[in-house]
């Protein structure tokens, strides 16, 4: 694959398609676009990441970082469930990682792991097809519309020529809570990216540590606060108190997934097989024009169900999830804003299940009173009386009132929720398409606004087939399309389309 240097300003050659953003989302559509095209292709991806595949979520080199869910949730080519198994296994990694393996014979393999994974099926598929893949290590900063397609202005002075702009600018950054806006944003005491594990690595054996946020992100700063040995107290504080919940029942294959001839016996289009299944019997029971309470009462029936018969929560729940891209669009708008201000938190601790690995550490650390989970908000913030941490005001829910307290930790650690309209704000590149029109919030506020297959809504509510958009970006229109499974799916299923569009069909 080729890698591009940057003169201060160019006019380069004109690409057939370019990808901003070199995540998961990213390699994903360069990777089908390639497989799926009977022409051949230029593509481009800008990144301003020197490796590919990396993006927020498998930049991480911390080795207690993994996946949270096995390996055949975690493909690049979601037609072949076990492409991911099985390049692990040709790479040596199931003996080199043992910790990866799960007493029910799943595999929660590490995060760098994965993103080497990516950028490896991708250079695989640099020349496939006759198409060329190429990387731009810089950032996107502007797009104009021309008569052909699009033009694109980088940090770096580059101006790229494109017939059809792909957005995949994966998670925002997380954004820390009001209170900590101003000075204290800075202070060296606050953690900003709760991901940045060099600074978590620094902090003091002892230090009382105050974790913001409780979901999968809290947990990677536990596993490696808890990895490290860290002797201190932490506290995990969110609204609600919420902690995900642990994996629940895989695939019984998988106890023996490593015997010879294994894969080579099951079916490869597991991932897409579900995506594109019709809307389960139990959720259909809500109606054309379903509303949130009507899904989960349908929901807790098909739990009871199923409970009576041996078998978790999680099949019925995930059945759910699986099948949320279909049945978000038929809810009226002001049912999916109820559901982002009452129960978002409520799936979201169901939805991202914590990995085995870590979920132990945590309750063992729960067990001895090292960690504790509360529910609250801080209300203020100022130095401490003693020592370089911070005093923080806060209100917290204790039974069943409030409780106004003042508590001094050593070290903030801002894991909350990835905001992803305000995130989109920050962005330079969908700035500019915003205030030319091209681009805009969908009706809930919570991303980009976008059609069936992806296309970006102008300001006019009208479609463009030339401008897509792609991954968590595209929430508000398809309720959950966070995770490598449904990302991967949705990439796959509206590539064809693209595709029909870029040749002119």
């Amino acid at each position: 694959m080729a890698s591009e240097s940057r003169p201060s300003v160019s006019l380069v050659a004109k690409p057939r398609v370019l990808i901003v953003g070199g995540g998961y989302t990213g390699v994903c559509l360069a990777i089908q676009l390639v497989r799926q095209t009977t022409q051949p292709l230029d593509i481009t991806l800008i990144e301003p990441r020197a490796q590919l595949g990396q993006g927020m979520a498998y930049s991480t080199t911390d080795p207690d970082h993994r996946l949270n869910a096995p390996t055949y949730v975690h493909t690049a080519i979601p037609q072949e469930a076990w492409h991911f198994t099985r390049w692990c296994q040709a790479q040596g990694l199931n003996q080199q990682d043992p910790q990866a393996l799960h007493a029910d014979g799943a595999r929660y393999m590490r995060r760098s792991d994965f993103a080497r994974y990516l950028a490896q099926t991708l250079q695989d598929h640099a020349q496939v097809n006759g198409c060329r893949i190429s990387h731009y290590e810089d950032l996107a900063l502007d797009a104009q519309r021309t008569a052909t397609g699009w033009q694109i202005s980088t940090q770096g002075g580059q101006i790229l020529q494109a017939g059809m702009l792909l957005l995949a600018t994966g998670n925002p950054p997380l954004r820390l809570p009001t209170p900590f806006a101003g000075e204290w944003r800075a202070h060296p005491a606050v953690i900003e990216n709760g991901l940045d594990t060099q600074r978590l690595k620094a902090i003091r054996p002892d230090a009382r540590v105050l974790v913001l946020g409780g979901g999968l992100t809290a947990r990677d700063a536990l596993a490696t606060l808890l990895g490290q040995g860290h002797a201190g107290p932490v506290v995990v504080m969110s609204r609600r108190g919420l902690m995900p919940k642990p994996q629940g029942p895989v695939l019984p294959v998988l106890s023996q997934i490593d015997s010879p001839g294994v894969l080579d016996q099951l079916p490869g289009a597991v991932l897409m097989d579900r995506l594109a299944n019709p809307v389960p019997d139990f959720l259909q029971a809500a109606g054309p024009a379903p509303t949130v309470r009507a899904l989960l009462r349908a929901l807790r029936k098909r739990i009871r169900q199923v409970s009576a018969q041996g078998v978790g929560w999680t099949v019925p729940f995930d059945e759910l999830r699986d099948a949320l891209w279909q049945l978000w669009p038929r809810l009226p708008l002001a049912q999916k804003q109820r559901f982002f201000q009452r129960l978002r938190v409520w799936y979201d601790v169901h939805r991202f299940r914590s990995v085995p690995q870590t979920d132990s550490a945590v309750q063992k650390a729960l067990a001895s009173g090292q960690l504790q989970f509360w529910a609250g908000q801080v209300q203020a913030v100022a130095k401490a009386s003693a020592g370089a941490g911070l005093s923080l005001n806060l209100s917290r829910k204790v039974d069943d009132g409030r409780q106004l307290s003042t508590e001094a930790f050593d070290v903030v650690v801002n894991c909350t929720g990835l905001d992803t309209a305000a995130g989109l704000a920050e962005n330079p590149l969908l700035q500019a398409l915003s205030a030319q029109g091209h681009v805009r919030l969908d009706d809930a506020r919570m991303g980009l606004a976008v059609d069936a297959q992806c296309c970006a809504l102008n300001a006019q509510g009208q479609s463009q087939a030339d401008l897509r958009v792609l991954g968590p970006a595209t929430l508000g229109t398809f309720g959950d399309p966070i995770g490598a499974m449904f990302i991967g799916g949705h990439v796959a299923r509206t590539v064809p389309d693209m595709l029909r569009v870029v040749h002119g069909a």
